[in-house]
Order: C-alpha cells, then structure tokens, then sequence
C-alpha cells in the first residue's frame, strides 16, 4: 500500500507570500480531495472536443513549447539526409579510388552520435534544472544556447567541426526533448495527457518532414548554400519561441511542489476556460494536488535525486520508462531517417531518392494526427504491441527483398515498404511513448525518470546509428535491405517484453497510478484493475 500520510485535525495550505492560505479540518480536507478526484473520473468520459473547450488554453501553450522540438526534427533529419546530398559531399567528402566522392560510415555514426552525446549531456542538466527552476526559465536558457550553437554549424570547414557543432546542439536537444514531455504532462488535467504527449511526437516529426522537404528544395542551390541554407533555416525558431516561453505558464505541479499555492492556482485559471474554476472547485483541485504531493514525498522518502529511481516501487516505474524508450530505437524505425540513403544503395537516382524520402516522412505528420485521435478508444498498451507487430511484419518483407537481385521495382518495393514503417510507426510507438514515459513515473522524481529513460533511448541510439551506417554502406558491411531480419529479430524480443511489462496508464490518474504499482498489479491487469479513487488519494 502507499503511505498513509492523514492530515493533522487542522491543516494550513501556505500561501506564496509566507501567509496562510486556507484552514481545512482532516475531513473538510478529505471532502474536497473525494470532490475533486470525481471530477477527474468525470473528465475521463468527455469527448476531446469537450475536454479541449474546458483546458485549451493550456493545451495550446504545451502545444506551442513542444514547437522547440521541430527543431531537433529538423537537425537529425538534416545530417542523416545530408550523406546522399552532393554539395554536403562534394565539400566535406573523400575521395576514393576511382575518383568518386563519399561520406565513411565512420563518420556518418560519429556525427550522428555527437549530437546523442551532446543529447545525454543536456539530459543530465535538465533533470536537476528543471525541478528547481521550473520549465520556463530552462527553456528559455536553451533558446539562447540554441541561437549561439546553431553557427558553429552553419560556418563549419570540416567534418571535425560539424562534429563539434553536433555536439554542443545535442546540449539543448537534450533539455527540450524531456523539459517538453514533462511540461506536457503536468499542465493539463489527466483525460488531456495523451493528446498533448503525442503532439510532442507529432512535433520531433514535422521537424523530419520539413527537413526532408528543405533539402529537397536545396537540390538546385549551388556551392556551400546547398547545405548551409538548411542550417541557417533553424534560426527562424529560437526567437518566438524564447518569447512565447516568456510569457507561458509554469506547471501548476512545479508550483505545488515548492509550495506557491497562490501561483499553482492562477495557473491553473490560465490554463482553463475563463470561469471553469470557481472557489470551492479550485479549493478541491489544489487540496487533490497537494496532497497527491505529500503522499509522492514520503514514498519517495522526502528526496528527489537520481538513487531514488531505483528504491521501492519506483524500481519497477523506472524500467518501464526506461526500456519503452528504448523500443523506439530497436524497432528498426531508425532506418527511415536514412531513407535518401538507403534508397540510392538499392539503385534508386538522387532526386527521386530525395523524392520518395519526403513521401517517407509525411507519414509523421499524418499518423501521428491519426494516433491523437485513436487515443481516445484505445490504450497505450495496444499501440505498442500493434506496432512491434506491424513493423516486425514489415521488416520481415524488407528483409526477403533485400535477397532479391537490386531492380528499380525492388527499389520502389522498399520504398513502399518504408512508407509503410514509418507511419505505422507514428500510428502507433512514437506518439505513445511519449504518453506512457510521461505517466509511469512518481510525481516527484518525473522530470529525473524522463530524463533517465530518454538517456536510455540515447544510449541505445548511439548503438543503432553505428550499426545502421554500416549496414548501408557498401564500402562497410553492405547489408542494404537484409538488415530487415536484424530488426525482425528485436521486434519479437520487444514484443514479448510488452506483454509482460509495459502496462496500461490510459485514463488513470497520478494518485491511481501510484496506488496500482503499490500494490504490484502485473502490468496485463492494469486496464481491467479496480481502484477506488478516494482510496487512491487518500492512501488507504
């Protein structure tokens, strides 16, 4: 069971400036805690429209705070598509024996994981800036980081120094890609959470597509421009985005744990519809919130630092977090951010390799608003276990055409089937990832357990992008498409690991959730698992 920390007969909700804020008896407390757990319940069967009309205001700040994200899209899908660009390889190429320019599979993987270094730098950061500052002061630091790092690409001479630039943009990428999931999190109620999480997803891949679409346009520009225009493009993002940061709300939550009651409560009216709070809702959702607050504290025994990932339950919430991330990964999606590449090694010419790339990366902009809306009838759960299952498939296909001798219908065949990858993909894992990531953890420790599981992802990122490069490249190991059998392989391993681990978060509450790995409910028993909601406030 959690903790039963009951209130005292009377007890004092702190107000921002030191006064007391609110004088409750034990049972008045519970009253408003009981009122404010069946409006959640309630909120749960509201249509998203419905829900939408009550919080967009701060779905709409989430949304445009999630926008950063556009732009770590938009530089992964820059250097990935950038090794089949001729500009980008005529000027930082080698040349080989018969004269003919090339980027080595060396350091295509080096690139790439300077930026996942850079990533896990930034991680680190934002797991102890973020629950001391709060979300908007870090993220307004990053704009002005992003703004100064993006140069050293745009300028760059040498691969050594697209290397260093890959590595100091990772820094920010880094803070924005968990700051980002956890804002998501906190500053809507919980019948919210999905949609929002999964527009983080939508967000890292419109930045692909746009990437992709950048490139293509850059095809006609001469010289360096070819590859220093897509570049340049990014700077059009930190500015607004620094600005609406300024003036954005912070986390209700944030504001709870360090105990500016007066502050949580004026976000919480900005972030809803004029007059949906009234006095006694807002007094229950705020006695709901610190309360679920001090029942997290004493389970996580009044600390907030990395060690306390792996104590008592929360051992079990981190590894969940943890490996869902890493699915992202070993699915084999990876191969898709390589699709200009992947497509000229089975013979297909330049442009059209560009062409069907864009076609490729449409898909994450389209499945990830189809998935928004599935949300609303099906689990998290079920997204993940048809998605290792529908890309597993898929992969098996890659990997028998792989076989077959390289023709232009062969090539076209793959291309297809990287179409079919990749939106099942947005269809299904990436935009739930990021919802179940943001709900498996304690309250308390989220922004520590986010920013471990995203490391995770960037560990095992460092792993994929050594080994897709090679298995592309035909001066290295030159799978081409057989490395479908390779992913085919993880598919089935992850698939089995979903079944018994990864369990359903759609529609609980924090203060459900946390009563539910209390109480050790196997992850396959989640959806159908029968919690009291009064219980799962109060801690009984």
């Amino acid at each position: 069971m959690l903790p039963s920390t009951d209130f005292d007969e009377k007890e004092i909700l702190p107000g921002a400036d030191g006064t007391d804020k609110a004088v409750t008896t034990q049972d008045d407390s519970r009253a408003l805690i009981d009122a404010a757990i069946a409006v959640a319940e309630y909120e749960k069967t509201l249509s998203f429209s419905r829900i939408f009309k009550l919080y967009w205001k701060g779905a709409v700040w989430s949304i445009v705070l999630s926008l950063a994200l556009v732009m770590e899209g938009m530089d992964t899908g820059l250097i990935n598509n950038f090794f089949g660009q001729s500009s980008f390889i005529n000027h930082f190429g080698f040349t080989d024996a018969s004269g003919k320019k090339y980027i080595p599979a060396d350091w295509q993987a080096a690139i790439n994981n300077a930026n996942n270094i850079g990533s896990i730098i930034g991680l680190a950061i934002n797991g102890w800036a973020q629950s001391r500052f709060g979300s908007r002061r870090v993220y307004m630091v990053t704009m002005v980081l992003m703004t100064g790092f993006i140069f050293v690409l745009v300028f760059a001479t040498s691969l050594q120094m697209l290397f260093a630039g890959a590595l100091l943009c990772g820094i920010p990428w880094g803070i924005l890609q968990t700051l980002t999931t956890a804002y998501a999190a906190e500053i809507c109620p919980p019948a919210m959470r999905g949609y929002l999480a999964a527009w983080v997803a939508m967000s890292w891949g419109a930045g692909t597509f746009l990437a992709t679409g950048i490139l293509r346009g850059s095809l006609s520009l001469t010289g360096d421009w070819g590859w220093r225009v897509p570049y340049m493009l990014q700077w059009v993002w930190p500015v607004p985005l620094f600005v609406a940061a300024f003036f954005a709300p912070e986390s209700p939550w944030y504001l709870v744990r360090m105990g500016k009651i007066d502050q949580a409560e004026t976000t919480l009216r900005r972030c809803a519809r004029a007059g949906h709070y009234t006095e006694d809702t807002m007094r229950q959702q705020i006695a709901l919130m610190v309360y679920t607050n001090e029942v997290e504290k004493e389970e996580s025994a009044h600390a907030t630092s990395y060690r306390d990932l792996f104590k008592g339950n929360n051992r079990r919430r981190t590894e969940i977090a943890c490996v869902t991330w890493l699915i992202q990964m070993t699915n084999g999606q990876a191969i898709c951010g390589y699709a200009t590449v992947f497509l000229q090694a089975a013979g297909m010419p330049q442009v059209q390799a560009f062409n069907y790339s864009m076609g490729i990366q449409s898909g994450n902009i389209l499945g990830t608003g189809v998935a928004i809306y599935l949300m609303r009838f099906f689990g998290r759960r079920t997204f993940y276990l048809a998605g290792q299952g529908g890309i597993g498939f898929f992969m098996l296909i890659v990997g028998i055409l792989g076989v077959i001798p390289a023709t232009s219908g062969v090539s076209i065949g793959i291309a297809a089937l990287l179409v079919c990858i990749n939106l099942t993909y947005k269809l299904t894992l990436g935009p739930a990832c990021y919802a179940i990531v943001s709900e498996v953890p304690s309250g308390r420790i989220r922004a520590q357990t986010v920013v471990l599981a995203r490391a995770s992802y960037i560990c095992m990122s460092l792993v994929i992008n050594q080994l897709v490069p090679r298995m592309l490249n035909a001066t290295s190991w030159n799978w081409g498409a057989k490395c479908g059998f390779f992913f085919l392989g993880l598919n089935i391993l992850t698939l089995v690991y979903t079944v018994f681990r990864i369990p359903e978060t759609r529609n609980r509450t924090y203060a459900e959730l946390d009563l539910l790995f209390a109480e050790k409910v196997p992850a396959r028993k989640f959806a159908s698992a029968t919690v009291d909601g009064k219980s799962a406030a109060l801690g009984r």
